[in-house]
């Protein structure tokens, strides 16, 4: 029997879903995404470093800042920039933001309806007009935050390698901070309500690999590790994941190992859940989930843990930023040749940049690895169990218990077809 899905609803992009099943198991099950090559590597390739940042953040519309932020990082690697304390807080809060309206457009506007019976968030503010308010202010909130020091909501334009054109001015960072606090109860609020939710049962132990380091809930840089043991640097790493093509769709696959792995909220969550802060901590705590935990659809909790910390580490780091002069400069470097890595913790998960740049700052070669590539292996490993325990299940119950499951990975075919 073929089970088709011809559009996975409300997650970024467009995606099609075939399962095919043999004497009551599933045969094979393919998510393809259906978007053209956008070869933004190859685009990269000629262009000079600076470019990069700006054309990188192009992959994505829904966290551009990040694929901003990582390019010059890993250009500031290749060509040997330090840049200043300041620099690197602005960048962090940039990050955070956009975990903030990521996070909180999937939870509450793509995941959620599931949950509550609803179609969409539209006909969900019928019955929960409060939340609804609330998450549409938070998810501005982040917005504001890129805005105010990248210049544009959506593809920043005043990060420079070395720091930024311009420095956003300090009552502007007040203001910041104060919607920020206003917002922690309201997103420590919501997070306990997703808490809530009967979500389904499921269970299946994979690899989960992400951002690590031993003073922070890692996001802007540390060493890659997983749920195995492994652990080495973001260079390193880079040279051992094999992305493969399949013939009839754009969309890289991750393999680690051999094997397909997960990164993402709950990978994080798994990984480092004793150095999110006190407000997720109490939030995750107040869940009576254990962790490390192995349900796929936890990922949606998971993010609305992680939004709360970002709001709260976002108040400390503008605290931060208050208390000393912000450099109106960006660092001065010498154009030469090299390779240069660097890893965030996008919302979907971990993000790769890697550049090599000849001595005149050209592009000679680069990679990016993005978090969906890395996941569509283990979403269809995970499509594989989750239907072989539900055979018995009329097609199209079966069917919307896969999109769910789809969704609670959060995917970015976007990305994924860069």
């Amino acid at each position: 029997m073929k089970i088709k899905l011809e559009h996975v609803t409300r997650i970024e992009g467009h995606a099609s879903l075939t399962v095919l099943l043999a004497e009551g198991k599933v045969h094979s099950a393919r998510l393809k995404y259906e978007e053209g090559a956008r070869l933004f590597e190859g685009l990269l390739r000629g262009r000079r470093f600076f470019d990069a940042p700006t054309i990188a953040s192009r992959i994505c519309g829904v966290c551009p800042s990040v694929h901003n932020v990582t390019a010059l990082r890993a250009v500031e690697s290749a060509l040997g920039v330090a840049v200043a304390p300041g620099t690197n807080r602005l960048r962090r809060l940039m990050i955070l933001a956009q975990w903030i309206q990521s996070h909180t457009l999937h939870a509450f506007f793509l995941a959620l309806p599931d949950y509550l019976g609803a179609e969409s968030a539209i006909s969900m503010a019928r019955d929960y007009p409060e939340e609804v308010e609330v998450a549409l202010r938070l998810k501005k909130l982040g917005n504001d935050i890129v805005y105010t020091i990248g210049g544009r909501a959506v593809h920043p334009i005043t990060t420079r390698v070395g720091g930024f054109s311009r420095i956003p001015p300090t009552t502007s960072l007040a203001g910041l901070r104060e919607r920020l606090q206003e917002a922690l109860p309201q997103a420590m609020k919501l997070a306990r309500l997703v808490a809530r939710l009967e979500v389904p049962d499921f269970s299946r132990k994979t690899t989960y690999l992400a951002l690590r380091r031993p003073d922070e809930y890692a996001y802007y840089d540390g060493e890659v590790c997983s749920t195995d043991g492994y652990c080495d640097t973001a260079a390193r790493f880079c040279g051992s994941v094999r992305e493969d093509i399949k013939p009839d769709t754009a969309a890289k696959t991750g393999f680690h190992a051999g094997k397909g792995f997960f990164t993402g909220a709950l990978a994080r969550v798994n990984l480092s859940r004793d150095q999110l802060n006190e407000s997720a901590r109490a939030v995750l705590d107040d869940s009576g989930l254990t962790f490390p935990n192995y349900n796929t659809f936890i990922n949606t909790f998971c993010q609305c843990v992680e939004l709360v910390h970002a709001i709260d580490e976002s108040i400390r780091l503008l605290d931060d930023l208050l208390a000393a002069d912000l450099e109106p400069q960006p660092s001065s470097f010498t154009v030469k040749a090299g390779l240069g890595v660097a890893a965030t913790e996008a919302p979907r998960g971990t993000l790769y940049h890697s550049y090599t740049l000849d001595g005149e700052g050209f592009i000679t070669d680069d990679n990016i690895i993005t978090p969906t590539a890395q996941n569509l292996t283990n979403i269809e490993d995970d499509i594989d169990v989750f239907v072989n325990e539900r055979r018995d299940w009329e097609p199209a119950r079966l069917i919307d218990g896969i999109e769910i499951l789809v969704r609670a990975y959060d995917p970015c075919v976007s990305c994924a077809t860069h």
